[in-house]
């Protein structure tokens, strides 16, 4: 009985957190990677 319902609180858990997830994706506002300024990251030159 323990188990189911230890279970079951973890599938409730996973539906929430993929909800909240795709909530805040879903906004628009989230760009991974994005920077604050609008500069170019500085280029990376290797002379042999």
């Amino acid at each position: 009985m323990r188990e189911r319902l230890t279970f079951g609180i973890l599938i409730l858990l996973l539906i929430f957190l993929f909800a909240f997830t795709f909530a805040v994706l879903g906004k628009g506002e989230y760009e991974p990677g994005a920077q604050r300024d609008s500069s170019p990251p500085p280029a990376l030159s290797l002379r042999a």
